[in-house]
């Protein structure tokens, strides 16, 4: 058996057998009509009937009728557990930050019409009926196609079943033909193979058995039995023909759940000559060869697993054949984690690491699961590896999973807290700080009982520093004094002269110094950034430089702060992706060069940074499209920007509307681009933005830009107030140096100030020059103020500067704005926004 890789419009996933596939027409074109007018169709019907092989023909030839492909995913015995992972890796799809599988897959099947084929529902029936019912709701072209022995029982279902081949000796297609084309080159004639297909009832599956056996009698006649009970006394009547090596080498293999090659099997069962019994066992159509890029593997059919099960407990073997099999998951998952790692530091899995992973992991999640009370470590080193293992995969939520039972099977509480530190990370990297911080505790704690000082305050100091850094990341953020609790114990247990903690505590500090969330104190970043320099540690630097970044920010120093990007984005590119505690720093890096290249009006870069992050498989499907909304916006490129707001939004619903302050700009941003061009949805995103803003800081990020948003709207139509708003009136706040800001502030100020000079205020002067040191941190706002500058005093220099400032970072709803103030120019503006969608201003 073979496997078609994915292909865009194709079934990835999908088997391929080497022998013919006979009869079924009847089926076949039942199957083709119900999918037609169903959207859930299920294929029902006992052991070996042949489901699996009616369902494969039938999605290859069906599959033209899908443009945007779909997939062949195969479930495995009792795994209900991962049946979202199954369906990932039959699409190729990942979990994401903020994005959990769920919604990842159903990202990938909403693209247009799909056909998503799940084999052996019989595992799980309820679980996936659950979840099937759930994908169809969110993806309104999908069509699923199930096998099973009984129904999903599911509203909608449209249930098929699939009958036994019929036996009439004058059917061309029926069972007799197929036994006679498994048995060719066997001497079966046909009066006897119209005897054995009698008596094995039609099923398939014992007609292919029986076909293997030269000339062999057909079983004696027993009564008839359900067609599931027929399957099973063929599979016996079969293995009761093996000899004692074939009889105990298919015992043993019952214990892999997937595909095994023939080492592999040589590590489980110990018998000699392997490859050459699986050669026997595969003539004799007890295993299954599939072949491929890679070594040959095997799969033994479900009723063949079955009985052999039932074979190797009777036989006592079950606990030494398991613990066999539990050595070489262990062995198999660490040699895997270390291809992963790579020898020479190598940042990102090998593809074909990738597709061996997929093949292994329902086995290593076995034989864990299976590992109960195993003596040794095995257990825990196997947990550990495939944790490592899954979150390469981005399988995030099941990585942090083996983490904890990694946690719990250690019997060293360094190792213990070492594991339980992992999870955390992993919790980060899903954008979880509520479930990292117990974690980290729960870390701190294991350290403390193992002596282990350093990895105590390093857990408690990353705890105390991401509740200040990423409170967007808790439904309710821990407090100040919490905080400063942790960072006090950290600072009294940290031992003085190891650096890498140090540099912890240092990090902790400048980000909980100000009491202010996400606002570091600058001076204790730049140590924080000096301390983890000299512990050479690269998550840590790229940590710091995001707290030296916010402290620029804080400050004003918009370009200062936008500079840095070009060191981050160094070390972004040299980040090991395979690495649990690099993921928050990726996601990071993502989300602040955008916006710190907003916040320094490089628009160009900030829309090639958004497209980064868009691009990058460790970005959720909001996060990421969020990065481009205020950067188009600006540019005015609404309709762009308006497009990724609508992804972005329809994805947060999706994740379950989690803690999302930083997104209230894109919101904002959203409601820019409607009100500019006189949309329907102003309000409605206007109310969404304020609904985002976290309700303990109310002059942050969120009020900043919203400042901006507001005046820059009424500006243009003329519904705003003469005064600017009263979250940025310069008339009152502190001059530009002496006040903390927030990364989208020049704009707000830059707008005050023009909307005072446009409202003809008595001090539009006083509040201009206020602004006017916003403009040498941003560029966007220098090109605002010279346009105010204009209107303030008639300068046409300031009116043509303020042009230049426009085209150099592609502005060309601002541009527009400004040339209808040139009276000889006035018509190119008008033109200009009539393609945008959007009316003259209204002065």
């Amino acid at each position: 058996m073979t496997h078609v890789l994915e292909e865009p419009g194709t079934l990835s996933g999908l088997p391929r057998w080497e022998t013919e596939f006979f009869g079924r027409t009847a089926e076949h074109a039942a199957i083709r009509a119900a999918l037609e007018s169903s959207r859930l169709v299920s294929l029902t019907g006992p052991t070996g009937v042949g489901k699996t092989r009616l369902a494969a023909a039938v999605a290859s030839l069906a599959v033209q009728e899908f443009p945007a492909g779909g997939g062949f995913v195969e479930l495995a015995p009792g795994r209900e557990d991962v049946l979202a992972q199954a369906m990932a890796a039959a699409l190729g799809v990942r979990e994401r930050p903020g994005q959990p599988l769920e919604q990842a897959l159903q990202e990938r099947l909403a693209r247009g019409r799909c056909l998503l084929v799940v084999d052996g529902c019989e595992h799980a029936p309820g679980t996936i009926g659950d979840l099937i019912v759930r994908l169809l709701d969110g993806c309104p072209e999908l069509a699923v196609l199930t096998t099973g022995r009984r129904p999903l029982g599911m509203a909608g279902e449209h249930v098929l079943e699939v009958e036994p081949l019929p036996v009439a000796p004058e059917s061309a297609t029926g069972a007799v033909a197929l036994f006679l084309d498994r048995a060719r080159d066997r001497g079966h004639e046909r009066p006897h193979a119209e005897r054995v297909c009698s008596q094995w009832d039609g099923v398939p599956l014992a007609l292919e058995l029986a076909a293997t056996w030269a000339r062999a009698p057909a079983p004696p006649p027993n009564g008839r039995h359900p067609h599931g009970e027929t399957a099973r006394r063929a599979v016996e009547w079969s293995y009761g023909l093996l000899d004692a090596d074939e009889r105990r080498l298919l015992r043993h293999l019952a214990v892999f759940v997937r595909d095994v090659d023939a080492q592999s099997a040589d590590a489980v069962a110990g018998t000699a000559h392997t490859e050459a019994i699986l050669g026997r066992l595969t003539t004799r159509g007890l295993l299954h060869r599939r072949r491929g890029p890679h070594p040959a593997v095997w799969r033994m059919p479900g009723a063949v697993r079955a009985m052999a099960l039932e074979r190797l407990d009777a036989e006592g073997e079950t606990a030494r054949c398991r613990a066999r099999h539990l050595a070489w998951a262990t062995a198999t998952a660490q040699r895997l984690e270390r291809t992963v790692a790579g020898t020479d530091g190598a940042q990102r899995p090998d593809p074909s690491w990738l597709s061996c992973f997929e093949r292994l992991a329902d086995d290593l999640r076995a034989a864990l699961d299976g590992a109960g009370e195993h003596p040794g470590s095995a257990p825990a080193r196997l947990a550990r590896a495939l944790a490592h293992l899954c979150y390469a995969r981005q399988f995030l939520a099941e990585a942090r999973a083996h983490f904890e039972t990694a946690a719990a099977l250690a019997r060293d509480p360094s190792r213990k807290a070492a594991d339980l530190r992992a999870a955390a990370d992993v919790a980060m990297a899903e954008h979880r700080g509520d479930l990292a911080h117990p974690l980290l505790r729960a870390a701190a704690d294991s350290a403390a009982v193992a002596g282990d000082a350093a990895a105590r305050a390093m857990a408690l100091s990353f705890a105390a520093c991401i509740g200040s850094r990423f409170p967007a990341t808790f439904p309710d953020p821990p407090s100040h004094e919490e905080l400063r609790g942790m960072l006090e114990e950290a600072k009294r247990v940290a031992p003085p002269d190891n650096r890498l903690v140090t540099a912890y505590v240092a990090a902790a500090e400048a980000w909980n110094a100000t009491g202010q969330k996400t606002a570091p104190d600058a001076q204790l970043a730049q140590r924080a950034l000096d301390t983890a320099r000299a512990a050479d540690d690269p998550v840590l630097i790229a940590g710091a430089v995001d707290a030296v970044c916010s402290g620029h920010g804080v400050a004003g120093r918009f370009r200062e702060a936008h500079s840095l990007s070009d060191e981050r984005l160094r070390l972004f590119d040299r980040l090991p992706r395979h690495d649990p505690r690099i993921g928050l720093e990726i996601i990071d890096t993502l989300h602040v060069v955008p916006l710190v290249a907003v916040a320094a009006g490089d628009l160009p870069r900030a829309v090639t940074a958004a497209r980064r992050a868009w691009e990058d498989p460790l970005s959720g499907l909001y996060m990421r499209a969020s990065k481009s909304v205020v950067p188009l916006a600006l540019s005015g490129r609404f309709e762009e920007a308006l497009e990724y707001a609508a992804l972005m939004w329809e994805g947060w619903e999706r994740a379950g509307r989690p803690a999302a302050r930083w997104m209230a700009p894109a919101a904002h941003s959203a409601a820019l681009g409607e009100g500019l061009c006189g949309g329907r949805e102003f309000g409605r995103w206007r109310d969404r933005a304020r609904a985002l803003a976290a309700p303990w800081d109310p002059h942050g990020i969120a009020a900043s830009f919203a400042a901006f948003a507001d005046v820059r709207v009424g500006l243009h139509t003329g519904r705003a107030g003469d005064a600017p708003t009263p979250a940025v009136d310069l008339a009152k706040t502190l001059p530009w140096s002496q006040t903390p800001h927030q990364f989208y502030d020049a704009y707000a100020w830059a707008v005050a100030a023009e909307a005072a000079v446009v409202a003809g205020l008595p001090d539009a002067r006083q509040r201009f020059a206020a602004a006017e040191p916003a403009g040498a941190e941003n560029a966007w706002v220098a090109a605002c103020l010279a346009r105010a500058a204009y209107r303030l005093d008639g300068d046409r220099d300031a009116l043509h500067a303020s042009l230049a400032g426009w085209e150099r970072i592609g502005a060309t709803f601002e541009r527009a704005c400004t040339l209808v103030l040139l009276p000889d120019r006035a018509a190119e503006g008008i033109a200009q926004l009539t393609s945008l969608g959007c009316r003259p201003p209204s002065r």
